[in-house]
């Protein structure tokens, strides 16, 4: 428990030391200070964006692997303990969701930001990938009541309540109730 608090504090710091030298990049002060370098500001976001969205494509994608866990498929597990095989193959298919979503919010970004007004890459970039990665978990909750309505009982504050008692809750390796 010690580790993990150790590691959400570092987090924490990290996030609010990037949010202040972001805020601070686009002040007069920090555009001077950054000199000739001040006008490719956009490019710093632009990268981060896109490196977010691709990290998280590949880390949905590489568990996606024959003979591993799926990514969403570890997490259920963590939080109801065994699935049966028709909630093995939804967490599967959720995954390789999340997989596509998210390569598919970094190439939107790259199009827009190379191909379109920078203003529009940012509205599409800073207030618009929210939303959609809130759609998405409203979407993936609303066919995950019609196809696994197993993994959907109890709505989705209990999900996350126990997701978060499950993260509490010491590591000890679960096994899947099913064959893959």
């Amino acid at each position: 428990m010690r580790a993990r608090t150790g590691w959400l504090a570092l987090l924490i710091a990290l996030g609010l030391a990037y949010a202040l030298l972001s805020y601070w990049l686009t002040t007069a002060e920090g555009a001077t200070a950054l000199g000739a370098f001040g006008p490719y500001v956009h490019w710093f976001y632009y990268l981060q964006h896109v490196a977010m969205f691709l990290a998280l494509a590949t880390w949905f994608g590489a568990s996606l692997r024959p003979a591993r866990d799926a990514l969403v498929t570890r997490f259920a597990l963590r939080v109801e303990g065994s699935l049966s095989p028709a909630g093995l193959a939804y967490t599967r298919h959720v995954t390789l969701a999340w997989a596509l979503f998210s390569a598919a919010i970094a190439g939107v970004s790259t199009l827009l930001f190379f191909l379109g007004p920078l203003p529009v890459w940012s509205v599409f970039a800073n207030l618009l990938t929210l939303p959609l990665v809130a759609a998405m978990f409203v979407g993936e909750y609303l066919v995950r009541v019609r196809v696994c309505p197993e993994l959907a009982y109890g709505g989705v504050l209990r999900g996350v309540l126990r997701s978060v008692l499950a993260y509490r809750r010491p590591t000890g390796r679960r096994t899947p109730a099913g064959p893959r």
